[in-house]
This record gives structure tokens, C-alpha cells and sequence, in this order.
């Protein structure tokens, strides 16, 4: 499973309000077992039981597939075997930056099966953002997103606000979804200079958001902390968990 597949995944289980909201009309009551029983086990990337009772399974595809109605008739059947008298809802949410082109039904002489199949850069992303759910403000990244920079601004001021810990997962996810959104990339860099935002070693090291620049990354991260929160060498050495003279040499570079 790629690595945007883990994080969509990671994301939608903490059950973003709005986001389901959106997609179902109807809000979600609680979190189902994603594993599916058959010979082989299958597992479902989304499933929740909705307030009226029914059951909402989602798909989440970041490229088009042909087989898709094949995929979602074979999950309706392993689904419906698990929760039987159970109206089953079901779509497949297309993230992907190709323009989608997949079918949402199979209709043969015996077999009439159809799900629903949406874009979703036709869900409102200023809708999304109004949520108290910082999960829903993340998925927003995927939308249309009319405005950038003032996205980026205000939810960086969020994240800003949590426990380290806590900021470094969202940020990590964040990063991933920009993966799949690369127009947006320089718009996310440039409010990203503007905050006293810091990305942890291993994430500079390996992630392709700084494939380019890492040295250059490095050193803004440590002016950034100087400025901005006042920290000294040795603080800021600790908290980036860089070498001591690396730290010391960019802040004599920087007086200079």
C-alpha cells in the first residue's frame, strides 16, 4: 500500500465530521471493522455505521481503475454477508490530479450494480475548513482549494498550537496529501517560512517534500527558532537534533 493510501486511511478513521457529513447527508454514529471475512480478507478502506442505522463503506482511489465496479460488487457481497438486513451505502472518492475516468456501474443482462462516484474536488473546501475537526481541515488540502494562501496561514496557526507530538503527525500528513497535490507545493513552502513551524530530523531527511533544499531547510528551521522564539544554540541544537556546530556556524552566518 503506497504511502498517501496509509495516511487517507490513517485520516479518515479518526471519522472527520463534516467530511462524512458531506458525502452521506447524514452524520456518522461509529467506527465498524474494516476487515472483511473471506477466504482471502479483504479490508474495506472506510466503513461506518450511519445514524439512520445504514452502513457507509468509502473507497479511496488516487488513480483511475477499470476494474473498480468489479472491486466495490465483490465488497457490497462481503459486506452484506457481515451485516445482513443492512442498507449499504457506497461510493468511491477520486483524489487523484488525472481528470477521473471510471465507471460507477455494471449493467449485463443478469446484473444492474451501481455505487456512487465523486471527484472530490466537488466537495466545497471552504465547507470543510469551517469544522472543528482538525481532520476535516487536513482532507481539505485535496479539494479545490480557491484560496492557498490563506489556507495554508490558518491552519498552520492550528497546528501550531498543539503538542509537539501531536503537530509533527499532522504535519506528516499533511505533507503526504501535498504529495498528490504538487500545484500547491509552493504556496505551502511559502506560509511555511512565514511560522515558526519545525519539521523533525527524520522527516527532512526522508520525506520528498524536501528532496531539494535540505541543507537550506536545515538552516532556515534554526534561524526561524532564533528569531522568532529566541532560543539559543545549544536550545535550538537539541529541539532540531542537529550537531551543536552546525547550529552555532548558521547563526554567525546569519549575523553576518
Amino acid at each position: 500500500m503506497g504511502k498517501i493510501d496509509i495516511t487517507l486511511r490513517d485520516v479518515i478513521q479518526e471519522i472527520p465530521p463534516k467530511f462524512i457529513q458531506i458525502l452521506t447527508g447524514k452524520k456518522a454514529k461509529k467506527l465498524l471493522d474494516t476487515s472483511l471475512p473471506e477466504v482471502k480478507e479483504r479490508r474495506a478502506d472506510f466503513l461506518v455505521e450511519l445514524e439512520d442505522g445504514s452502513i457507509f463503506h468509502l473507497e479511496l482511489q488516487t488513480q483511475n481503475d477499470k476494474n473498480m465496479p468489479f472491486r466495490m460488487l465483490e465488497y457490497f457481497v462481503l459486506i452484506s454477508s457481515k451485516y445482513p438486513n443492512r442498507n449499504i451505502k457506497q461510493m468511491v472518492l477520486y483524489v487523484g490530479e488525472k481528470p477521473l475516468n471510471m465507471k460507477d456501474s455494471i449493467k449485463t443482462e443478469n446484473l444492474s450494480f451501481s455505487y456512487k462516484l465523486i471527484d472530490i474536488r466537488e466537495i466545497s473546501c471552504e465547507e470543510l475548513f469551517k469544522s472543528k475537526s482538525l481532520t476535516d481541515k487536513i482532507l481539505a488540502v485535496l479539494c479545490d482549494v480557491r484560496e492557498p494562501e490563506k489556507y495554508f496561514r490558518e491552519l498552520l496557526t492550528e497546528l501550531y498550537k498543539l503538542p509537539e507530538r501531536e503537530r509533527r503527525d499532522y504535519l506528516k500528513k499533511l505533507l503526504n496529501l501535498l504529495t498528490i497535490r504538487s500545484k500547491l507545493v509552493e504556496e505551502f513552502k511559502l506560509e511555511v517560512k512565514k511560522m515558526p513551524i519545525t519539521f523533525d530530523r527524520e522527516t527532512m531527511e526522508k520525506h520528498p517534500f524536501f528532496k531539494d533544499g535540505k541543507q537550506e531547510g536545515k538552516k532556515e528551521a534554526v534561524i526561524k527558532l532564533h528569531k522568532k522564539l529566541k532560543m539559543n544554540a545549544k536550545e535550538i541544537a537539541e529541539v532540531l537534533k542537529l550537531p551543536l556546530d552546525f547550529v552555532e556556524n548558521v547563526l554567525k552566518e546569519n549575523k553576518s
